[in-house]
């Protein structure tokens, strides 16, 4: 944290101004070793221009040089500003130089007694105006009433004897005049005008010229340039720091300002970036940049993974100096964010330009370097050109145009919904399947495996494919803990169906056919689960889409094949003698744990293990229905393979050809008539009602059933 102290030590010096200091510091000591003159000495410069700095150089510089010549001085260093709001700031002044007389030198005490007598004499008036004629006539006046004969320039004359009889040099800076009340800068320069002609003293005042000349005219309705030139014998003007020097400052700054290893090589592989950006031209001093820099050192460590470096740079520039801007940014998301319909377009192919950002960016009432910040936010172009953005590269940029990020920028923290930065870095590049198997368990139990899913898609996109390998079987992995549920089509809504679709879309980053293949079969090979059957049920369903000529770049599992009928009916092999192997295993495994598979997941295996493995079923398929409570539940089972929706309305058909094999309706039927409906539920008494009303039917073809009521809802 920079405490913007002025610097104390020439090491430090980042702007040059050492050699400057030093030139000063040698003319005052050679000028003034051999006489007894007075003089005042001004230090101009802009707020935050190294005023203080300076100051602290000049003193440094003489105190070396005197001492090398044997030249004794005392120096008293006075900040009226730590004063301010006091009422007579020349007494404050005159006691502080009491005060350091005493503690400074054995030869100077007498004529502390004789400032402080000075001192008395001015206390007796309550406020000291312009030193003339009539004010030197009233304090006579004011002394002689208590006794006192001594009139003000009688004390001046002494402690100039003094001070000369000693040979000691007082050195008097006066600092931050230009933070001062109007009237204390007043009050300041009518102290100097009084008592700066002491012998032997020299002081070196240091202020904003502009900003004293318009208090002095204020108080005294008359040139202020005059009046300090007046006072001031010589003065000095601080040279204007220029903007290659500001940018090359804030740069090294920066690159010092954090204590952690990451952040700092970040910042240090940006600098190029970060020099050219529009908001270093809000550096006018070096206190601009270490204002800014104290609020980035607090702000970013805590979330620099979860943002864009240089965007937040921008945002926090908009905080610091100028809130309006800011608050315009936070108050106008839903203007400035991404839309595919309202951001430039280099070739203005289908803009409303009238909506574009960039039009209503220009339309607001901003300076140039805001508006070109707000630009460089919020404008992207999506044009076909060679550096064109998309909205995929705001996502693996984590920029503030994008929606998603948005907030973090302004909360500069997660939201409940929010996922870390480095969660998606570890899950691309760490090769542990387990540990992002894991990851994404703990990202589904937030709810976000989706958006997680997406944007490991989008922000993978550039690594290798061996990267591209892991991701895909981290997925499948992960798979297996996902239950099947069928939707109104193929199962649509389905979290499975879901999850294999980002395998499939992710194929395509495997550049060579046969290592898809090969991936996708070794997993088969060592994976034998319902999320593996499946997925050989979808590569089977894409090769049917396939021979029908109706697999498209956009359908699933389009990437594992050639369009080449031998090639592709070898892979398809394979394929189909795993899915069928698979069944197998699941359906024996079904056999001994009733509750292994979800219910929709039991409707698919049932239907392949009959088909490929008969007399297998056959053999086993009664076991699967000793139990009333297991036969109601594959009853359900067959019921639910017909369905059809209406408004809040569920409805369902029953037909004969529904039955899974193994149920016949008259088997049913004669064990429902011996069943206590008391020791069911009221969902199983559901299906039970369901197919007595069915039987009664007649078990109609298209005929559909409100669940609820058993009343007809039409026929299709």
């Amino acid at each position: 944290m920079h405490t913007d102290l002025p610097l104390k030590e020439s090491s430090t010096d980042k702007l040059g101004r050492h050699p400057f200091a030093y030139e000063i510091a040698s003319g005052l000591v050679n000028s003034f070793k051999d006489n007894n003159e007075s003089i005042v000495l001004g230090i101009n410069g802009t707020w935050g221009s190294g005023k203080s700095t300076l100051l602290n150089f000049i003193i440094n510089e003489v105190e070396q040089l005197t001492k090398s010549n044997n030249q004794e001085i005392i120096v008293l260093r006075f900040n009226p500003w730590m004063f301010s709001g006091q009422k007579e700031l020349q007494t404050v002044f005159l006691r502080e130089l009491i005060l350091k007389l005493k503690n400074n030198s054995e030869k100077l005490k007498n004529a502390s007694k004789k400032i402080a007598e000075f001192l008395e004499y001015l206390n007796w008036v309550n406020y000291l105006h312009s030193g003339a004629g009539e004010t030197l006539k009233t304090l006579k006046n004011l002394f002689k009433k208590a006794g006192k004969e001594k009139e003000l320039v009688e004390l001046k004359k002494e402690i100039d004897d003094i001070l000369i009889e000693s040979k000691v040099k007082l050195y008097i800076t006066i600092d931050d005049i230009d933070r001062l009340t109007p009237t204390e800068i007043t009050d300041i320069f009518q102290l100097i005008k009084l008592n700066g002609n002491f012998a032997n003293t020299i002081f070196i005042l240091a202020y904003d010229q502009d900003v004293v000349e318009t208090a002095l005219e204020n108080q005294f309705g008359r040139n202020g340039k005059k009046y300090i030139e007046k006072i001031v014998q010589v003065d000095y003007t601080l040279p204007a720091i220029s903007k290659e020097d500001i940018a090359r400052l804030f740069i090294d700054n920066l690159n010092q300002l954090f204590n952690v290893e990451e952040i700092t090589n970040r910042i240090k592989d940006l600098n190029d970036s970060i020099k050219d950006e529009p908001f270093v031209e809000f550096f006018t001093s070096l206190r601009d940049i270490y204002r800014y820099n104290n609020s980035i050192k607090l702000r970013l460590p805590s979330i620099f993974n979860e943002l864009n470096i240089l965007d937040f740079l921008l945002i926090e520039s908009l905080r610091v100096f100028d809130q309006k801007a800011y608050h315009f940014v936070i108050d106008n998301k839903e203007s400035l964010v991404y839309k595919s319909n309202n951001n430039i377009n280099t070739f203005r192919l289908h803009t409303d330009n009238e909506k574009s950002t960039e039009t209503f960016i220009d339309n607001t009432d901003f300076d140039e370097i805001i508006k070109r910040i707000l630009k460089r936010l919020f404008i992207i172009d999506t044009a076909y050109s060679f550096n064109a953005e998309s909205p995929k590269d705001l996502i693996r940029g984590k920029r503030v145009a994008d929606t998603n990020y948005f907030n973090r920028y302004f909360n500069l923290q997660l939201s409940h919904f929010d996922i870390q930065e480095d969660v998606f870095e570890s899950f691309i590049n760490k090769n542990s399947i387990e540990e992002n198997e894991q990851t994404l368990k703990d990202v589904n139990d937030k709810k976000q495996i989706f958006q997680f899913l997406n944007w490991i898609e989008i922000k993978s996109k550039g690594s290798d494919e061996k990267k591209h390998k892991n991701i895909i079987l981290s997925i499948l992995t992960y798979s297996k803990n996902l239950q099947y549920k069928s939707g109104m089509f193929w199962g649509i809504g389905s979290d499975l169906i879901t999850v294999l679709h980002y395998v499939s879309d992710m194929l395509k980053s495997i550049s060579d056919l046969e290592e898809r293949k090969n991936l996708i079969l070794e997993y088969i090979k060592s994976n034998r689960y319902f999320s593996t059957f499946f997925l050989c049920d979808r590569i089977l369903y894409a090769h049917e889409q396939l021979e029908k000529g109706e697999l498209y770049s956009n359908k699933e599992w389009y990437y594992l094949f050639k369009s080449e009928k031998e090639i592709d009916q070898e892979f398809v092999a394979k394929i189909l003698s795993d899915r069928n192997s698979i069944a197998k295993e699941l359906f024996n495994q079904l056999l001994s744990d009733s509750e292994f598979l979800a219910e929709d997941e039991i409707g698919l295996i049932l239907d392949v293990v009959y088909k490929n493995y008969k007399d297998h079923y056959e053999e086993n398929f009664p076991k699967l229905i000793e139990k009333d409570i297991e036969l109601i539940k594959y009853l359900w089972l067959s019921i639910k393979r017909s369905w059809m929706t209406s408004g809040s309305r569920v409805g369902y058909q029953l037909t004969e050809y529904q039955l899974h094999p193994g149920l016949t309706k008259e088997n049913i039927k004669s064990r429902l008539d011996n069943l206590n409906l008391d020791e069911f539920d009221e969902n199983e008494r559901k299906v039970i009602a369901l197919f007595e009303k069915a039987h009664n039917d007649g078990f109609v073809e298209k005929k559909y059933y409100d669940i609820e009521t058993l009343e007809e809802m039409g026929r299709w």
